[in-house]
């Protein structure tokens, strides 16, 4: 079979970790399947760089097949589950303090005594939205867990101010959508039952939901055609680019093929004028490059960050209101309240902070 890009890279970063082990192992779900989860990596490690420490990009999922670094940061995203905490918990029994939990959402109901253990003992424990701080604080009993903006706002800040001091216009609209709560088969989206117990509400009216967001998304992008607009999509998962090429069929639309970098998506949005964003990350880097932005809050985590940013809630639509057969919204773009520099400058004083309490650098 032949393998893609992103699979093979993820085998050049195991194969390259077992004959140099890093001096820190920076573990999430780093396989490459999703550009988001690679941006919160990277960003750890590019500040472990500055200070001259090699940190390695290891699989949560898969997390006894690394090589066992002597420090390791949970290095963010929605991997605060029961059966990944579990991983980390056994291989750091009895030397918590070499571990850090680092803006990690924590999405179970509950948790065992071993992962509560985990938390308790970590070096440095902080989530991404005040709401999972509060919540972890309830289960750990610990008082000193923090909240700040998602850690991938730490990236490429010179190029992103310049990016938002930016006043031409490009005429071009990129639009990333999701398969939401569903996988494609057969060209067609399907419930992901996983989810069910986490979203409950949106499976009642799964059907509504995917038909008020395929109304909602073909009508931005056939308007901005009809104002000479070039429009493109831009895949966070291989799904995405296999969903954009169902959703928009009949449409004159570029699709970009799905990669896992982040610098090289960085470039190609800083393109547009205008983003249209479904995933969490894709709207975070619409955010620091200082585009028009139209998000849709496919997850818990988007309406949480835009709330946050000062975003006014009838500015934007979520997965519970296109399943309520609401398909349509009365502003074009968000309007911005927030300094997105001071999120950026809080992204990166948090990963410093993290890394500083393991006394590696």
């Amino acid at each position: 079979m032949i393998k893609s890009i992103t699979q093979i890279q993820h085998l050049q970063r195991f194969a390259s970790q077992h004959l140099r082990m890093p001096d820190v192992g920076i573990i999430g779900g780093y396989h490459g399947g999703n550009l988001g989860d690679i941006a919160l990596g990277e960003s750890v490690r590019q500040l472990l760089l500055k200070k001259n420490v090699r940190g390695g990009l290891q699989t949560i999922y898969n997390l006894e097949k690394w090589p066992k670094t002597e420090f390791a940061i949970v290095g963010g995203g929605a991997v605060g589950y029961v059966d990944s905490l579990r991983r980390v918990a056994l291989r750091y029994k009895g030397d918590f303090g070499k571990v850090a939990l680092l803006g990690v959402d924590f999405n179970e109901r509950n948790y065992p005594e071993d992962c509560v253990e985990l938390i308790k003992g970590a070096a440095y424990v902080s989530c991404r939205s005040e709401q999972q701080s509060i919540k972890l604080k309830e289960i750990s009993g610990r008082e000193d867990i923090s909240y700040h903006p998602d850690i991938a706002f730490s990236l490429y800040p010179e190029f992103c101010l310049k990016q938002r001091s930016r006043l031409e216009s490009r005429k071009k609209v990129l639009i990333n959508v999701v398969p939401l709560y569903g996988s494609i088969i057969k060209d067609k989206v399907v419930p992901i039952e996983d989810y069910r117990k986490e979203r409950p509400e949106l499976y009642e009216n799964f059907e509504q939901m995917q038909l008020s967001y395929q109304s909602f998304v073909r009508n931005i992008v056939t308007k901005a055609i009809e104002n000479n607009y070039i429009v493109a999509t831009i895949p966070f998962t291989n799904e995405d680019e296999e969903y954009s090429r169902i959703i928009f069929k009949g449409l004159p639309v570029e699709h970009y093929k799905y990669h896992s970098n982040p610098q090289r998506m960085f470039k190609t949005m800083a393109e547009a004028d205008h983003v249209v964003a479904t995933r969490y990350h894709a709207t975070i880097f619409a955010l620091k490059l200082g585009l028009k932005l139209t998000p849709i809050a496919y997850a818990t985590k988007n309406e949480l960050l835009l709330q946050e940013l000062g975003i006014n809630r009838k500015e934007f639509l979520s997965t519970g209101d296109l399943a309520s057969g609401i398909n349509n919204i009365e502003t074009t773009y968000v309007q911005m309240k927030t300094d997105i520099l001071d999120w950026e400058n809080r992204s990166t004083w948090a990963i410093e902070t993290c890394i500083n309490s393991l006394g590696i650098a």
